[in-house]
């Protein structure tokens, strides 16, 4: 008679509980270090004394590159990961050693990620966000691709139980897209941002003054100008390419990069706020730009990103797809439909132009707040992520009976401001928030905690019980 066969979810973490100490890909030092061996030839090709005695300029590179192998053999050969009972635990350094250990019960979610030259090995790396840590601390690179899919399943199954396997495959296919943002449209909005514009003038007022005027002395602001029309194209167009927004069981998924592609998840009840971004020029054609407050993601700078850099939720998109992705994270919504309170007119006084752009306005699930006539910011609090509220008043702003309401959220890139409210108006507001915010995480705390999302509704959205925030009073 036969054995039954083990559970899925055992026969997957199997191979992972019985590896002790096990090292990264061996390929792991290049991929992490070729950019330094890249940065010492175009130093010394720069060398002039160097360039007329190649024999010298060999041994030189040669002996970089020998080095840079050693110093990343090392590192690797002491690194190590092994799983534990309740957490994964990775050793790291030669000459200092470092212990990180990861809870599961701490991971939020994992993405798996591939930079250009891992891609080019079939390689990728995991990335976990931990609670209350910061974006390296839940870093671990590389594996193989195939192995990276393996144990982002099992460290699933451990933070969120047995029963996860059946919603995270080790070969999950990729889901079917909910929108793609052209990579035309991408550019066309790079091109048309105010940073790229003002840098481009600068450079035709430049190549003018030196051609016609002969200041050569100009010369020295080409650089800084070129990197102010060359880096947006980059980030936005090659960072963002094929940008696609899917929908899984553990949330919204979104997958962009030409040469890094990048995916990352947002796992409903994690979202903190959101922000709309619809620069001058933008707003003439229709588009906006959204991003995400995600509770965990806010963390430590990491390579590359923005200190205080949240999920991008679209990149750019008309207004038809800016409601169809707010309809995604909060089921309901129209931002259209929230009555919203405009500054009184002796704002002007403070903001000469803008003041007509300055409101605010609510409903039953949050608060939105808006600024700016040449890059217009559009804040979205849910009532029961608020921190804090507060009140902010200025000696000019005393003097007009004016006042700002600031409602706290974690850090991001969302900053809910109320500015230049009659006074009076401010704190009926404040006291008013205060209250709407403490009834909201009493309701989501009468809501059954999920260890799983749920299923994906008819309509698309997964919905799951929002994490309580803790009680701040007004002040």
């Amino acid at each position: 008679m036969t054995e039954p066969s083990p559970p899925a979810s055992q026969e997957l973490a199997q191979p992972h509980e019985e590896v002790m100490g096990a090292r990264l890909h061996p390929l792991t030092p290049f991929v992490k270090g070729w950019g330094y061996f890249v940065i010492a030839a175009f130093a010394m090709a720069n060398n002039e004394g160097l360039r007329t005695n190649l024999k010298i300029a060999g041994i030189g590179l040669a002996g970089v590159l020998v080095g840079g192998i050693l110093l990343g053999a090392l590192s690797w050969w002491f690194t190590k990961w092994q799983l534990t009972g309740d957490a994964i635990r990775v050793d790291s350094g030669f000459l200092f050693r470092r212990t990180r250990i990861i809870r599961f019960d701490r991971i939020q979610t994992i993405d798996v990620a591939q930079p250009f030259v891992a891609r080019l090995f079939g390689m990728a790396e995991l990335r976990m966000d931990v609670a209350g840590g910061g974006k390296n601390d839940g870093r671990l690179s590389y594996f193989s691709y195939d192995e990276a899919q393996k144990l982002r399943a099992t460290l699933l199954v451990r933070a969120k139980g047995e029963h996860a396997i059946q919603h995270h495959p080790a070969d999950e296919v990729e889901p079917e897209p909910l929108l793609v943002v052209p990579t035309g449209r991408l550019l066309g909005a790079t091109l048309l941002s105010s940073t790229v514009l003002a840098s481009a003038g600068g450079l035709v007022v430049l190549i003018v003054s030196v051609t016609v005027l002969d200041a050569h002395a100009g010369l020295f602001a080409g650089l800084p100008l070129l990197l102010g029309v060359v880096q947006p194209i980059w980030k936005q167009v090659v960072g963002n390419h094929g940008f696609t927004l899917s929908e899984t069981h553990e949330g919204l998924r979104t997958k962009r990069g030409l040469f890094d592609v990048q995916r990352q998840t947002v796992p409903p009840g994690r979202v903190q706020g959101l922000l709309i971004t619809e620069p001058l020029i933008w707003r003439l054609l229709g588009w906006s730009r959204v991003d995400l407050d995600i509770a965990g993601v806010a963390g430590s700078k990491g390579d590359g990103e923005d200190e205080n850099e949240g999920a991008q939720l679209l990149p750019v998109g008309p207004h038809g797809e800016v409601i169809g992705v707010l309809a995604q994270v909060l089921p309901g919504f129209n931002l259209f439909a929230v009555p919203m309170h405009q500054a009184p007119s002796r704002a002007k006084w403070l903001r000469p132009v803008g003041w007509r752009y300055l409101a605010y306005g609510f409903d039953e699930q949050v608060l939105v707040t808006t600024r700016g006539w040449v890059s217009r910011r559009t804040s979205i609090v849910l009532h029961h992520k608020t921190q804090s509220v507060r009140l902010h008043q200025g000696p000019l702003q005393r003097r007009l009976r004016l006042a700002n309401v600031h409602v706290d959220t974690p850090e991001g890139p969302t900053d809910a401001i109320a500015l230049h409210r009659d006074q009076e108006e401010a704190a009926a507001l404040v006291q008013a928030q205060a209250i709407r915010a403490r009834e909201a995480r009493r309701a989501a705390d009468s809501v059954p905690a999920h260890t799983q999302p749920n299923e994906p509704r008819p309509d698309g959205f997964n919905n799951s019980a929002a994490s309580p925030a803790d009680d701040s009073s007004a002040r």
